[in-house]
């Protein structure tokens, strides 16, 4: 939808939001062409569109994937069973829980009761599942404990920063996290419980490793099948008015042009914004002299809201290089995961492993372990 908080702004960008033509034909018919696979409807809260529905179902009959991200007060149970009937059970819902402790109920709009019972009710309905963790110094005590309550309700899960964006804009000084937070709570939490694990970063792959198990298939130089690290350039976001950015978090802030002006996959192939981010040889600092240049790449969101450059080095990464040869304590236990994770992005549809032209068998082992 907005991204805004103020009603005023909201009744008058609605006008201008794009019609369901225009984002057959600007956006998601164009999208495949690029070789988008799933399409995630977010806001704002986007089940508010009177013709979401309709959305969620051409979604699927353009076989592509569907998940909604939503504050949950419209998902009523009566609300998920015809998103299960409209797309056919194919549907994932994603919703904010950022905190499950009693004295920290931090959760987007609502409290995190409400955003376990429409957990429960998909579970019910068959519908897939998925939580956004935003992560802040409010809950680098209770974050662990918020993980592993998801994932022993086998629910998958990414982190994401707080932003000086909509409210974080209010709060991001005060609330935004360091490197000491990531280093001593959130990024151990999430080294144990791989349920979201190529979400972040620091992410320590070795970038040969990637090579191999990739055959070295490259986006440019973003890392693809699978992507891991940052996903700024992996992804492309759109809001309702048809502005493009690289990242949801970054869609205020850096604009790759509108796609009224040009479809979604000439705007990509000719932004300059798209060829920067997406050319990890470009990065600067720390980021441009580390042996994770690749595999990681720092996250841009946080270089562009602590620096203003959004391909400067990440001043919340707590891995110091002293050049490229440096090697992260975290490299070997990263290998080891990784390799267990590609059993799990193969089975979902997003990995597909090389086949050696001589052998015809894949270089990596097989690992069926769960991740």
């Amino acid at each position: 939808m907005t991204g805004s908080n103020d009603p005023r702004r909201v009744r008058r960008r609605v006008l201008s939001e794009l019609t369901l033509d225009e984002i057959r034909d600007r956006i998601l018919l164009p999208a495949r062409r690029l070789g988008v696979h799933t399409v995630g409807w977010s806001g704002g809260e986007f089940l508010l569109r009177k013709d979401a529905l309709d959305l969620l179902h051409l979604t699927v009959d353009l076989e592509l994937g569907c998940s909604v991200l939503s504050n949950c007060k419209a998902l009523t149970r009566r609300r998920l069973e015809r998103i299960r009937d409209v797309t056919r059970g194919r549907a994932k819902i994603i919703v904010g829980v950022n905190a499950l402790d009693e004295g920290n109920r931090w959760s987007r709009d609502n409290d995190s009761d409400r955003s376990i019972q429409v957990l429960e009710d998909c579970a019910d309905l068959g519908l897939g599942r998925h939580v956004v963790i935003t992560i802040g110094k409010y809950n680098t005590e209770s974050f662990e404990k918020t993980v592993e309550f998801i994932v022993k309700n086998n629910i998958s899960y990414n982190r994401s920063p707080l932003v000086a964006r909509g409210s974080g804009s209010q709060c991001f000084d005060q609330m935004g996290f360091d490197k000491n937070d990531l280093e001593q709570h959130f990024h151990p939490a999430l080294r144990r419980n791989p349920h979201g694990y190529v979400s972040y970063t620091p992410f320590f792959l070795s970038p040969e490793l990637h090579e191999q198990a990739s055959g070295g298939i490259r986006n440019n130089t973003i890392p693809a099948n699978p992507a891991i690290g940052c996903w700024a350039g992996s992804w492309l976001a759109v809001n309702a008015e048809g502005d493009v950015s690289v990242c949801p978090v970054l869609l205020d802030v850096l604009n790759a042009g509108n796609v009224r002006e040009k479809p979604i996959d000439e705007l990509v192939e000719s932004s300059s914004l798209f060829a920067d981010i997406t050319d990890r040889s470009r990065l600067k600092g720390r980021c441009g002299q580390c042996r994770y240049q690749y595999t990681c790449g720092g996250c841009r969101a946080m270089a562009y809201f602590h620096t203003g450059d959004y391909m400067g080095e990440d001043p919340t990464c707590f891995f110091d290089p002293v050049d490229r040869s440096t090697v992260s304590e975290h490299e070997e236990e990263t290998n080891r995961v990784f390799k267990k994770y590609l059993v799990v992005a193969r089975a979902a549809g997003v990995y597909r492993p090389p086949v050696d032209r001589r052998s015809g068998t894949s270089p990596l082992p097989t690992e069926r372990s769960k991740c």
